[in-house]
């Protein structure tokens, strides 16, 4: 009995010097003359990289449209991948889709012998070729980097 007693008293024991409070910060010294904010340039965030074109607002929904629909085989930045060739090849000077009605044929009827699926397989909306087309063949002419563009006309606040 003494020994859980005694049990009982050492783990209180240990708790409470455990639970003890930090102790109080000391006092800052007293501060001299504040010198001047040294302002330097923000280091370049590799996750979101600044923009390098600004777009219209049809160019930049066909840019979200491409992302969403299209960079999972032909790449983030449209230059092909394992699973797709390169846009920007293809819609480029010396690439084989040199007109908008060729573009929107391969997208609507898709390349079922390349495995590309038709644009209603997708589920891309008809509404946003133009706008898939001004920035892929903008990136096939070299207009437009690859990346994210910035959209020069802003939706109206609600």
């Amino acid at each position: 009995m003494v020994r859980l007693h005694f049990t009982i008293l050492l783990a209180v024991g240990v708790l409470a010097a455990c639970s003890a409070p930090a102790p109080a910060p000391a006092p800052a010294p007293a501060a001299e003359a504040a010198p001047a904010p040294v302002t330097t340039a923000a280091a370049p965030d590799p996750y979101h990289p600044a923009p390098r074109d600004t777009v219209d607002a049809a160019t930049y929904q066909g840019w979200k449209q491409y992302m969403l629909n299209c960079a999972r085989c032909h790449g983030d930045e449209a230059t092909g991948s394992t699973f797709g060739p390169s846009l920007v090849t293809s819609l480029g000077s010396t690439g084989e889709i040199t007109t908008r009605e060729k573009f929107v044929d391969v997208v609507q009827n898709g390349r079922k012998d390349k495995g590309m699926p038709t644009a209603a397989k997708m589920g891309l909306d008809s509404a946003y070729f133009n706008g898939l087309y001004a920035y892929l063949s903008g990136r096939g002419s070299g207009k437009f980097k690859g990346g994210r563009p910035a959209r020069s006309e802003q939706p109206p606040v609600p």
